[in-house]
């Protein structure tokens, strides 16, 4: 069943009831237009409807009569925001004059005289030791693991740490100090071995 009904508000439809209470015809459409409705105010019409067709006396269908549509309301003209570009307009800004000076002469130009090559200072030599002096500082043999040879160069250089030798007296100090640079040199030597297969 069409819902002639469905664009009226639940006051016009309150309205229509109390006009035309006594039409089967417009009861019915208002029954059917209300049980799709389920606002409080369309249930308790929906029971008043209920109730006068229960007490009208049956009559013949009547045709329905026609309800008129709710008023168009012209929409509120917009309300127009002042925009943010019409604001007052700045005053300009003026830059002050360009003062050109005129530049000085430049001065004469100086032959160039070549400079002597100057030597780049060649980075020192590393302290040799031949390989098998190195394996015996570190402890270790060409069969040995790297992991090992690290091990022990760590544990020979710790002995010489500023927290260890700090209470020693300068020659002790300063004899453990040469002992690590020569474990570090020793190291070194492998390293170069080990790598560059030399």
């Amino acid at each position: 069943m069409k819902r002639p009904l469905m664009r009226q508000n639940i006051a016009q439809l309150e309205a229509l009831f109390e006009t035309l209470r006594g039409d089967p015809g417009t009861l019915r459409q208002l029954e059917h237009e209300l049980q799709n409705r389920h606002v409080p105010r369309a249930v308790t019409l929906l029971a008043e409807v209920q109730a006068a067709m229960s007490s009208a006396a049956p009559l013949a269908p009547a045709e329905v009569v026609p309800v008129p549509p709710p008023p168009v309301k012209s929409p509120a003209p917009p309300v127009r925001q002042p925009e943010l570009w019409e604001q007052a307009p700045l005053p300009p800004v003026v830059s002050p004059p360009v003062v050109t000076q005129p530049r000085p002469p430049a001065p004469e130009a100086k032959p160039l005289v070549p400079r002597a090559a100057v030597p780049k200072p060649t980075p020192p030599e590393p302290p040799t030791m031949p390989v098998d002096d190195a394996y015996k500082l570190l402890k270790a043999t060409p069969g040995s693991t790297w992991e090992s040879i690290e091990q022990t160069r760590r544990e020979l250089v710790q002995q010489a740490s500023p927290a260890r030798v700090s209470a020693m007296n300068a020659e002790k100090r300063a004899q453990l100090q040469a002992e690590a640079k020569r474990v570090n040199t020793a190291y070194g030597v492998l390293l170069r071995q080990r790598v560059g297969g030399g």
